[in-house]
């Protein structure tokens, strides 16, 4: 993976920059944030390893922005920095593939089941494909159950759970076609945090 510093969002004091290579690197993450911690004027720093994510919060009369990725540079050995808006690297472009194809894994299992679809098509003539049959073997399934315990089941919650799921789904779909994608720089939005965040000593992710 090439070594980029991506500028997600720079403000007065605020300075949120994406290191996507810290994902393999918790050691260089957890050690960026020890030094970033000690450089003057710098007043908070979160580091979270999962997303590559480095948020610096500095005062802004004693540390500008250029300055703090002069530090990052230094520190990681790393000079070659994307702003918001410049041309995504391999790695963006991967993502952005994915978002408007499926993932590798999506598009391999959609591969399969096709192909299981059409076989299935095949043996009945056309009368019944992959969706029917499950249909059908989910019903005859419940129903059995109902016959054998004498009684309907609450549903487990990972059931109700995707159940709640499959139908924001379905009727957001306009919502979800016309929701921008946070992968591209776009100030910070829509950047998720994960709980393995590599804190600064002293300081709150």
């Amino acid at each position: 993976m090439p070594k980029v510093i991506h500028v997600i969002h720079a403000s007065p004091g605020r300075t949120r920059l994406r290191l996507p290579w810290l994902r393999h690197d918790a050691k260089q993450a957890t050690s960026l944030a020890d030094a970033l911690t000690r450089v003057e004027g710098v007043r908070e720093v979160q580091v979270r390893p999962y997303t590559g994510s480095v948020l610096c919060l500095h005062a802004p009369q004693d540390l500008g922005v250029e300055r703090v990725l002069e530090e990052v540079r230094r520190r990681t050995g790393v000079n070659e920095v994307l702003r918001p808006g410049e041309e995504p690297p391999e790695e963006e472009a991967r993502l952005l593939r994915a978002l408007a194809e499926g993932s590798g894994v999506a598009r391999a299992a959609s591969q399969f089941f096709k192909g299981v679809n059409l076989d299935l098509l095949r043996a009945t003539e056309g009368s019944m494909d992959l969706g029917v049959l499950a249909a059908m073997g989910f019903a005859v399934a419940g129903a059995a159950e109902v016959a054998v315990t004498g009684r309907v089941s609450r549903p487990p919650w990972f059931n109700l759970a995707w159940w709640a799921f499959r139908t924001f789904a379905t009727l957001e779909d306009v919502a979800i076609r016309n929701t921008p994608s946070p992968v591209r720089n776009n100030g910070g939005n829509g950047v998720p945090h994960g709980p393995d965040a590599a804190r600064a000593p002293g300081h709150d992710a």
